[in-house]
């Protein structure tokens, strides 16, 4: 599920998912500009009173080349969003 826009971050829909895996989409794939990592965990917490945590999985939002052309996002931009979901998931664990 995609949750990396505030805007779209209505985390009360997982509530219809009960007992299920979700997968968290919190980190943008299209452009190299990198997250600010509280502002992530604040939505994890948020998602946390809707589900049991156990249940969460953080990912990106989708694929690194999601069109045909691209995206505009270098390659160390992707393993420094790939390492902020490593970040992100080692959170959850602790």
């Amino acid at each position: 599920m995609e949750f990396d826009d505030e805007k779209y971050c209505n985390f009360s829909l997982l509530e219809k998912r009960q007992g299920q895996k979700i997968v968290l989409g919190l980190v943008n794939t299209q452009s190299d500009e990198l997250e600010d990592k509280e502002v992530l965990l604040k939505r994890l917490e948020e998602a946390n009173k809707h589900v049991d945590p156990k249940q969460i999985c953080i990912a990106t939002q989708y694929g690194f080349a999601s069109t045909e052309a691209g995206n505009l996002i270098s390659e160390e931009g992707q393993w420094r969003k790939l390492d902020l979901v490593h970040e992100l998931a080692e959170s959850l664990n602790a």
